[in-house]
């Protein structure tokens, strides 16, 4: 559909459109997290929402692609969430161990402050395909963040294999980690959560580079 081009009461478009897009987001979050995908529709989200239906097409061609740009949005949050904390702990010249749990601190604390986002993320995008879709892309990209600040603060010469078999490990268990701990699986502190998850990430990182070290050797002899 065609998409309204001039200012309305000194507001652009532009903007109008990115505003209503957020509202079908947010909407669809709190639908959603207490329903399910399964059975939500277009008309039930934009009554909810307090919108005609054309704005709903004005963004999303169908709740497909809103699962997946919900699942989108709430990764770049994340995401967002722990660089923020990783330049904050670098600024305070935090050691390696220091930085890990000031990390996760914010980024776990993120997902279990409002715990449907770690099922909106990890767990519900099951019931929507393009949601689903849309996770699996998330958590590579979590693994390849990861990995490339890896290979930044240990100052690797090149980028190893064993930084993104590390990555994938230390970012595929702690979301099982974490779930299990919100499913009250696991009884234990959020800050004893945090420190465990922080030194695995650790003794990790640690393997990691001794292992590289050792194959970089033998190639050497």
């Amino acid at each position: 559909m065609s998409q309204p081009t001039r200012p309305f009461q000194g507001e652009s478009a532009e903007s109008r459109i990115k505003a209503r897009r957020r509202v079908l987001l947010d909407t669809a979050f709190q639908m959603a997290s207490e329903s399910g995908w399964k059975g939500l529709s277009i008309h039930q989200l934009c009554q909810e929402a307090g919108l005609n239906k054309r704005y709903f097409y004005e963004s999303f061609p169908d709740m497909d692609e809103l699962g997946g740009a919900l699942v989108d949005d709430l990764a770049e949050q994340l995401i967002t969430t722990g660089q923020t904390a990783v330049q904050s702990g670098l600024q305070q010249g935090l050691d390696t161990m220091a930085l890990a749990r000031h990390a996760l601190k914010h980024c776990i604390g993120w997902l279990v402050d409002d715990p449907r986002r770690a099922r909106m993320l990890f767990n519900m995008a099951g019931d929507n395909s393009s949601a689903l879709k849309h996770r699996q892309d998330v958590i590579r990209k979590f693994a390849q963040t990861l990995s490339m600040f890896s290979i930044e603060y240990h100052q690797a010469d090149e980028p190893h294999v064993i930084a993104k078999v590390g990555s994938a490990l230390l970012i595929g268990g702690t979301i099982e980690i974490v779930i299990s701990w919100l499913d009250g699986q696991l009884e234990i502190s959020l800050d004893e959560l945090v420190e465990d998850v922080a030194s695995f990430w650790v003794a990790i990182g640690n393997s990691a580079i001794d292992l590289t070290k050792r194959r970089l050797e033998k190639k050497k002899r």
